[in-house]
């Protein structure tokens, strides 16, 4: 249930199903409720036409003749007697009795007793065997215009039935099953807009325009959706003009070194000029690494199904014809829709650091129903944990393990990372357990 709550969709079905369960039972109640009254009222309007019909009789029998008329058994089972004593005032008195015997007879004093046990004391009352209860009676105290007084007395059996019989709990509960699957509809109808502007976030790449998505629905979902688009126009044309900044100054300033390094080949002093074409070296290593940076950024490479077992098991053996020690000790059968280029660049970042800085590398990939994973661990020295996410800052580099001398500017994890994340995965780095640092890269195999 807390799990339900927690969505957007559950909350809303919780709501509409519990507001219309609370309304269903409401308009039960109160058709219960209208429906007894109804029963009452006409009860009080058929005794009152027998009523109102002995009375008339009486009026036209003489005095002395009237008691044993009254004794006589009649509709509805009244049976009445004489009043020569005064009575004590009627507790709970039947309005709807009173208004509606008013109605027929003029003249005419009315006390209606609502139906009680004490009633029917004294009166020679039958019911059936099927009933388990003796049924009440109600009194009705009148005195005509002649001023004679006399007492009816009605049987009131109870309802036969149960309120509610089964039947009717049946069809409230299908009638609640019918308000659920309504509710659910009309949660997952208002909630659809916002997974597909969450599914739009998720698959959101600033190295390409995305598809704009259809502005369609509620004004608000519209208002939504036209400033989504916007956002995600925005964002590529923001990417698109620092990367090709980036790329014109990287590739610009390569033709000055270049005539820059010829004329320092014909400095005379072999020290000072040794010195300087190292100098340049790194200024040329640092801007190419700045032209890869820009293309790991923003591409045009086409997407194309990758068998990345395969992948792995290149990089692995060029490694190794290279000198270099690496194992890959884990292979599973994985194909998805990348860049091949790109995606072989940022593995290839990553072992090249893990060769370079730990001296052995070790490549594992594995694979479960929605991702595969990429574990690249070296036998270093790691880095320092407050570090591990410090690392992807573009040209930060860790003073005892990165200098120029071993080559490294700083840009190799922050180009690897955005390759990475346009392919919509995730590149962390952890220090294992065993010593070393372990790149780790996750892949939808969906993407």
């Amino acid at each position: 249930m807390l799990t339900i709550y927690r969505s957007m969709h559950g909350r809303l079905f919780l709501i509409l199903l519990t507001g219309m369960i609370v309304t269903a039972a409401g308009t039960v109640l109160l058709t219960h409720s209208r429906q007894q009254e109804m029963f009452d009222r006409v009860r009080a309007q058929h005794l009152a036409t027998e009523i109102a019909e002995l009375v008339e009789s009486l009026e036209r029998i003489p005095l002395p003749q009237r008691d044993d008329y009254l004794h006589e058994p009649r509709g509805m089972g009244i049976r009445g007697h004489l009043d020569n004593d005064v009575l004590p005032p009627v507790t709970a008195r039947d309005a709807l009795l009173e208004d509606a015997l008013h109605q027929r007879l003029d003249g005419v004093d009315i006390e209606a007793e609502l139906p009680n046990d004490a009633a029917c004391a004294g009166e020679p009352i039958r019911w059936p065997r099927r009933m388990h209860e003796p049924p009440q009676c109600e009194r009705v105290h009148i005195v005509l215009q002649d001023g004679s007084r006399f007492s009816l007395m009605m049987p009131m059996p109870p309802m036969r039935g149960q309120v509610y019989p089964p039947p009717v709990w049946s069809a409230m509960l299908l009638f609640a099953l019918c308000i659920g699957l309504l509710a659910w509809l009309v949660a997952r109808i208002a909630t659809r807009p916002l997974r597909q502007l969450a599914d739009a976030a998720d698959n959101l790449d600033i190295s390409r325009v995305g598809k704009p998505l259809p502005e369609q629905g509620s004004n608000e979902v519209r208002v939504a959706t036209r400033a989504f688009n916007r956002m995600q126009r925005r964002i590529y044309d923001d990417v698109r003009e620092r990367t090709g900044m980036l790329a014109a100054i990287t590739h610009d300033l390569q033709t000055p070194l270049t005539r820059l390094r010829l004329r320092l080949e014909k400095l005379p002093d072999e020290a000072l000029r040794n010195k300087l074409v190292g100098d340049m070296q790194s200024m040329q290593q640092m801007l190419q690494e700045g032209l890869e940076l820009a293309r790991s950024l923003d591409t045009s490479e086409a997407t194309q199904l990758l068998d990345l077992d395969s992948l792995l098991d290149s990089l692995c053996s060029d490694a190794v014809e290279a000198g270099q020690q690496v194992d890959y000790i884990e292979h599973t059968a994985v194909q998805l829709k990348a860049h091949p280029l790109a995606l072989r660049r940022a593995l290839s970042n990553l072992l090249d650091n893990a060769v370079k800085y730990g001296q052995r590398a070790e490549v594992s990939l594995s694979r479960d129903a929605r991702q595969c994973h990429i574990r690249i661990r070296d036998f270093g020295p790691g880095i320092p944990p407050e570090l591990l996410e410090t690392v992807f800052t573009p040209f930060y580099r860790i003073e005892h393990s990165r200098s120029r001398v071993s080559g490294g500017t700083g840009l190799g994890l922050s180009i690897a990372r955005n390759i990475v994340q346009r392919h919509n995965g995730e590149l962390v780095l952890t220090n294992h357990p065993s010593g070393g640092l372990e790149a780790s890269v996750v892949l939808p195999l969906s993407a």
